[in-house]
Formats: structure tokens, sequence, C-alpha cells
């Protein structure tokens, strides 16, 4: 792995509650990465592709460039009109807000692309810290930059878990949010984690402690109510997990 450029030990944060979250299906309550492309290309091509990448004939990263390079109209305007259709789950603004009164680190991790993400936040009036692909459009197939891969994760174009443990001080107590399959791997790192979907199945095929969430707002009544009572516990095993990537980044 290559340690994140600017991230060193003198940088690190102070002890916390430190809250990492998905965007697609979590924050939003559907995948408007996976709806955008089914919109601007087609089946053929998007499933040829996948089937490619599930045989691992190709990475994360090439499949997304291969996947955008057959939609050469997703344009500014076109991606405008597209997300009148989508919005963020109202309760993530309140539990943006929840988080910074008591100055709870919160950042989004997503394995898609900052262009429809910053987007649907601007729209609903929320700021907060994203970290993801990006997405530059113009004239043709749409500009992508992938500056969180790692050899680590192959199958992913956003290695999340190197944010949830270079992020993190030994002493933080760290949740994760999340639903899908790019959640799997950073999901280990977390002290706890709220799931739903495939994230949900994941963990229990794999012994993880999670609780289930349905909107954001389970999500803030749950941690107050741990925080409040004292009873947020580290968990050893993403602790290690956290300190062994720190420690060979």
């Amino acid at each position: 792995m290559t340690r994140f450029a600017g991230v060193s030990s003198t940088d690190r944060p102070q002890p916390t509650v430190r809250i990492f979250t998905d965007f697609d299906g979590t924050v939003t309550r559907e995948d408007v990465g996976e709806a955008l492309l089914r919109h601007f290309s087609t089946d053929e091509d998007i499933d040829a592709t996948l089937e490619r990448w599930s045989r691992g004939e190709v990475n994360a990263a090439e499949t997304y460039q291969r996947l955008y390079a057959a939609a050469p109209h997703l344009t500014e305007s076109a991606l405008d009109a597209f997300l009148v259709g989508f919005e963020i789950d109202p309760s993530f603004a309140r539990f943006v807000d929840w988080c910074r009164e008591h100055r709870y680190p919160l950042t989004v991790l997503s394995d898609g692309f900052d262009a429809y993400i910053e987007r649907l936040l601007r729209r609903a009036a929320v700021e907060v810290e994203v970290k993801a692909n990006r997405m530059r459009l113009g004239e043709g197939a749409p500009e992508l930059d992938f500056p969180y891969t790692d050899r680590r994760c192959p199958q992913l174009a956003h290695c999340k878990s190197n944010h949830v443990a270079l992020l993190s001080q030994d002493e933080d107590l760290v949740i994760y949010v999340g639903d899908g399959s790019s959640d799997f791997e950073a999901a280990g790192f977390a002290d706890m984690v709220f799931a739903r979907g495939p994230l949900e199945n994941w963990c229990q095929e794999h012994n993880i402690t999670f609780r289930r969430f349905y909107s954001f707002t389970t999500v803030r009544d749950i941690l107050s109510a741990l925080i409040d009572q004292r009873k947020l516990r580290p968990k050893k095993r993403a602790q290690v997990l956290r300190r062994q990537l720190w420690s060979t980044g």
C-alpha cells in the first residue's frame, strides 16, 4: 500500500468517536451510480464489462473506464436533468448536524463519483467531507480519476479501509455505516457497524457484530444512547487491523 499523500504520524487527529459512511444506497435510498450507468449506457455493454470484472480480467478502475466510455452523452446538463429524480435521505442532514454539534468527525466514503455526489449534497444544503472517485464532464466520454486505488483491494476502485485506518487514532471508537459490497472490507476495521442489504449478509457470514439500520435516525439514536451510557466499546480485532494497516502504510 502507498501511504496517502500528506498523512504522517504527526497528522493523526485527536481520539474521538469517528464515523464513516457509504453513499449510494446508504445516504441515498437508491444506488445512484448504478442507475446513472443504466440510463446513459446499454445493458449489453454493462453486463459484458461486469462479467469480465467478475472473472478478474479487469480491475475495478478499468471496469469503470470501460463502462463510462460507453456513455458519451453524459454531459453536465444531462447529469443535472437525470439527478432530478434522486435525493439524499432527509435523516442524513439531521445526522450531519448531530455529528457537528458533538464534534464527531464524519466522512462519506464512496466507490462512486464526486460529480453526482456533490450535486446531491449541495442541493440538500448538506456540507460533509467526501472522499470519492472523480469525474469530469465535457465533450465525449467522462474523464475519470481514481485517487484511492490500492493493490490490496483489486475489486474496488476506492479502497475505503485505508481511510478508516489512516484517519483514525488507536483510541478512536470507529463507526461504519454501509449497505453494499464496496463496504465489506472497510467494515472489518470498525468498532461498530451499522448495516443493511448485502453488507448485513456479509457481516453475518464473517461473524462481525452489526446493528441493522433503517435511516440515519436509527444510527443517531443508537449511538447517542450507547455513548451516554458509556457502553460504546472498542473491538480488539478492528483495532489490530487498523494498527497493522497504519504501521505498514
